[in-house]
């Protein structure tokens, strides 16, 4: 049976915010030893995502038999742009396609709302995720370094649906 299979892809559920945090704990704790700072999806809190959900944003999750493999949150930019953060899959379900999928339910929702641009950011120190990106169709359209001290660069990529 494909791993895949009877996956739900959806919005979080309020009383899910706890296991979004620990699958995006998960997800970056990992990268904090090997990124030249500590990744800040590691600040979120039950409070951030509530924020974040009361100012419009989304959190999508895709689950199987009520658990939270992979997340993403979406945020408006604007009337017809949103920005997309947190993109992650639990480690046991990472480089199956989950991330990809979650990517297009996510864009397919934001379209149905109007969106027509979506941006989104990744270090420059994790060229595995900029390649993510790129094959979802994202372009690099900048660049912004990272505090003095920290030697890596913000790369911010954008899509039109």
């Amino acid at each position: 049976m494909d791993r895949l299979e009877a996956l739900e892809l959806r919005a979080a559920r309020a009383d899910e915010l706890p296991a979004v945090l620990s699958l995006i704990a998960l997800a970056f704790l990992p990268l904090a030893a090997r990124l030249p700072s500590r990744p800040t999806a590691l600040d979120e809190t039950e409070d951030s995502l509530r924020q974040r959900l009361r100012a419009g944003g989304r959190i999508h999750v895709a689950s199987r038999q009520d658990a939270l493999l992979a997340c993403m949150i979406t945020a408006p930019l604007g009337a017809t742009a949103a920005e997309c953060k947190r993109v992650c899959a639990h480690p046991d379900w990472q480089g199956l396609g989950l991330g990809k999928r979650l990517m297009l339910h996510g864009e397919a929702r934001l379209k149905q709302q109007g969106v027509v641009r979506v941006q989104l950011a990744t270090r420059a120190s994790m060229p595995a995720n900029l390649r993510f990106y790129q094959a979802l169709g994202y372009r690099v359209v900048a660049e912004e370094p990272y505090p003095a001290g920290i030697p890596d660069l913000r790369i911010i990529l954008e899509k039109q649906l």
